[in-house]
């Protein structure tokens, strides 16, 4: 579906109004009107000069793809959101959807603006799109902090290749002239190029794991995202959007709280918040800790680590890290790295059961999952890559693919020979 009904609340088609004209017998009358419409409806260029403003906040929606038909609807929400924003707030779209040129708008006070549609079609998966989106942003509605959030399919850290038989996605699907996403890395040096963001707010299924912050962690201050998977209509912009521009320090956590009271199809989302310059720091603990509690993997294929029980997301490739290390390591090896993972895990939102597309673990008359159990002691909010002694191709490919990641070296994958 189109969204250009959205745009503005009075626009009426110029060439709807040249018809009517044309049937019109008091012709100077209605044009008059037509030039009093259009000048109070014209599109705002990007040449316009803007104000410093608190904040600018783009709103990636990578919509090329099977959830375009929930794009009409966040945009209502971010709408309704945009009406408790002062003037010093920015709030920007990047609109990619199947069948459009993709297109900026800007929110103001629950009205849309049309500011510029590209001349071509570009696909909102590659990192260049990105990058462009995004210094369009900072060139055109300077601030003094900036935000981003991304918007659409996402699975984690997991390395895309086109020549794979069953891609597997990172960010972003385009589906246009052929099916492509964007790898975390290709994600992290394009936005190296700009102005350090304030948060990414991941608004896309499985992207709150260790790998994907770590290679996000200079781009910006805060990762906030589920690791889980998330329903097709994603967050409540309504109340999101205001706490995005809240300038208090822990405004992600109204962020988390009114992600995780929105309840869909029966189940709340699992959210949490990653501090990104704690990120190195995490990175060392969990090299201490992984050597002292477990052996390196054998040529001949022994001492992989045991994942029985442990929580996981998604297909069982994404683990819950807090779970991982407190099953694995020694109890003051555990409470050492705990310290530090706390500190990097900055807030999080626990649900018991959440929503899942691919395994048979809801049991319907009790809330939880059949093959493990969620819990407080158990639950961090932010998945890793472990790896597994199962001879599928899929998991022979992740097994090798996680060396592409810098979280393999840095936090000591190398030395156990994951």
């Amino acid at each position: 579906m189109d969204i250009e009904w959205l745009i503005g609340k009075n626009f009426v088609p110029l060439q709807k109004i040249l018809a009517f004209i044309t049937m019109s017998r008091h012709l100077s009358l209605l044009l008059a009107a037509v030039l009093m419409l259009t000048a109070c409806h014209k599109d705002k260029h990007e040449d316009e000069p803007q104000q410093p403003a608190t904040q600018s906040v783009l709103v990636y929606i990578a919509g090329d793809n099977n959830l375009q038909q929930f794009i009409i609807d966040d945009v209502k929400q971010m709408m309704e959101g945009s009406k408790l924003l002062g003037k010093d707030c920015n709030l920007l779209l990047f609109v990619d959807q199947k069948g459009k040129r993709p297109y900026f708008m800007k929110l103001e006070n629950g009205d849309t603006l049309r500011v510029k549609t590209l001349e071509e079609e570009v696909k909102s998966s590659n990192a260049e799109t990105l990058r462009s989106a995004m210094k369009w942003m900072v060139d055109n509605y300077e601030a003094r902090n900036y935000g981003l959030v991304l918007w659409g399919h996402a699975d984690g850290w997991v390395v895309w290749q086109p020549a794979q038989s069953r891609p597997r996605r990172s960010y972003g699907q385009d589906t246009t002239g052929g099916e492509e996403w964007m790898n975390i890395s290709e994600m992290a040096d394009a936005l190296a190029t700009l102005p350090h963001l304030r948060f990414i707010f991941a608004d896309c299924c499985c992207f709150q794991c260790v790998e994907s912050a770590y290679e996000l962690r200079h781009v910006t201050d805060y990762l906030i995202g589920s690791a889980a998977e998330i329903p097709g209509e994603g967050a409540p912009y309504q109340t999101v959007i205001p706490h995005l521009f809240d300038q208090r320090e822990d405004f992600y956590t109204l962020v988390c709280d009114d992600y995780f009271e929105q309840i869909s199809v029966g189940y709340q989302e699992p959210v949490s918040v990653v501090k990104s310059s704690e990120m190195d720091q995490l990175a060392q603990a969990t090299r201490a800790a992984l050597t002292q509690s477990l052996q390196p993997i054998s040529e001949q294929g022994e001492n992989y680590p045991d994942v029985e029980g442990l929580i996981y997301y998604y297909d069982q490739t994404l683990f819950d890290m807090q779970d991982f290390m407190l099953s694995h390591a020694p109890e003051h090896v555990y409470t050492e790295w705990k310290r530090t993972f706390d500190k990097a895990v900055v807030y999080k939102k626990m649900a018991e059961v959440w929503l899942a597309n691919h395994i048979p673990y809801l049991d319907k008359s009790e809330s939880m999952f059949r093959d493990f159990n969620v819990t407080a002691e158990r639950y961090g909010g932010i998945s890793m890559f472990v790896p597994q002694n199962r001879y599928t191709t899929f998991i022979q490919r992740q097994n090798e693919r996680i060396k592409k990641m810098e979280w393999y070296s840095a936090a000591g994958l190398s030395q156990l020979g994951w």
